[in-house]
């Protein structure tokens, strides 16, 4: 039997999270002028350092959930490519795609999200996996040789996914 390969969420995500930070604390600060400018004739008690107190602390409230969520879909999250399917673990929720069930591989339309676009069609319903997953394009490239005596796969397809792969 062939060795498992495992492929889990990684550095994208971390840059994700980072982006998450930095638009956090600018939403925060631009709500703490408003409410400083709107509220601090008639709430003088709270102007200054109470103010500013209470919004660092909504901050850091904000920014360690994120941490802790991403944190966790980062351990939770697994790829595995087996002999006979792409078995996929997401937290509590675990999925079989069997290699026999696909139909279709395509190079889909590229969006925010989707930093590889490539997509499938398994069991008659479309399937993109995760973008945040690090060797994306190794995964993509080792799944469409599992899937090929099965599915119809896009002319030029691995071709576009070899250029990516390191």
């Amino acid at each position: 039997m062939a060795a498992e390969k495992k492929y889990h969420v990684g550095k994208r995500m971390i840059i994700f999270r980072n982006i998450f930070y930095v638009a956090a604390t600018l939403v925060l600060i631009t709500f703490y002028f408003i409410y400083d400018f709107v509220f601090a004739d008639r709430i003088t008690w709270l102007k200054g350092t109470p103010l500013q107190a209470i919004f660092l602390f909504l901050e850091i409230v904000i920014l360690y959930l994120a941490k802790k969520y991403v944190d966790r879909v980062i351990e939770q999250t697994e790829y595995k490519l087996t002999s006979s399917a792409l078995e996929v673990k997401m937290g509590t929720n675990h999925m079989t795609y069997r290699y026999r069930d696909f139909t279709r591989a395509y190079y889909g339309t590229v969006d925010f999200t989707g930093a590889c676009p490539v997509t499938y069609e398994v069991a008659g319903k479309t399937y993109r996996p995760s973008q945040y997953l690090d060797n994306v394009w190794e995964m993509h490239q080792e799944l469409l040789k599992k899937i090929r005596p099965y599915a119809e796969i896009e002319e030029g397809l691995e071709s576009k996914i070899s250029a990516f792969v390191r």
